[in-house]
């Protein structure tokens, strides 16, 4: 069983690396590359806010959420909230069932987990950016509804745990991973198209 925070850690420098070194300048890459050191640095900082300690990196990726929410979510506002609603509950009714029936965890709870959410983000989702962003809205939407839950029953008052975030870094690496073999793909058959065309002319 891997270390809580390790896939998490990992994937996060590797992003960084990732976005600093490989994309071209822009103010999008540096917003992408400080929002991923404020992330890592505050997963170890708990701010308390009521009776939760709520993590600084939580707080972080659920502004980072607004803005894009505000930017993203122009139509459809209630189909996509009953989307995000259904992958947050995924993720409520996953912990809940951990919990009281694990017998079903069949394997690495971080990796079943982030398998779900990422087939109900690419299920429900159609664009590129709205799969990042609801995806992301939902995640943060279920840690809190969990947070909740699990503080009425268990007196459990950690929102943004490494556990969490182990998942929002595999679930989220994982849409990347697909979205680049999907601009892999679509740039292959564009090009293949071509060079048919360039024969047949």
């Amino acid at each position: 069983m891997a270390v809580e925070g390790l896939y998490f850690y990992f994937l996060s420098w590797v992003g960084w690396i990732i976005v600093t070194f490989f994309f071209s300048k822009s103010k999008q890459r540096l917003m992408v590359s400080v929002l991923l050191l404020l992330i890592i640095i505050g997963s170890n900082t708990f701010i308390p806010i009521m009776e939760f300690q709520i993590s600084f990196s939580f707080i972080v990726l659920a502004f980072t959420a607004i803005i894009l929410l505000v930017i993203v979510l122009k139509k459809n506002l209630l189909l996509h909230y009953f989307s995000i609603c259904t992958v947050a509950l995924a993720y409520v009714c996953f912990k809940l069932f951990e919990i009281y029936d694990p017998v079903w965890i069949i394997f690495d709870r971080t990796w079943m987990l982030s398998i779900i959410l990422l087939y109900l983000g690419l299920m429900l989702f159609k664009s590129k950016s709205e799969r990042f962003v609801f995806l992301l809205t939902g995640l943060l939407m279920g840690e809190l509804l969990s947070s909740f839950v699990l503080h009425s029953v268990f007196r459990y008052s950690v929102v943004g745990s490494f556990e969490f975030l182990d998942v929002y870094a595999l679930t989220l690496s994982g849409l990347s991973v697909w979205v680049f073999f999907e601009t892999v793909t679509v740039y292959l058959d564009g090009f293949i198209q071509k060079r048919v065309k360039e024969k047949q002319g």
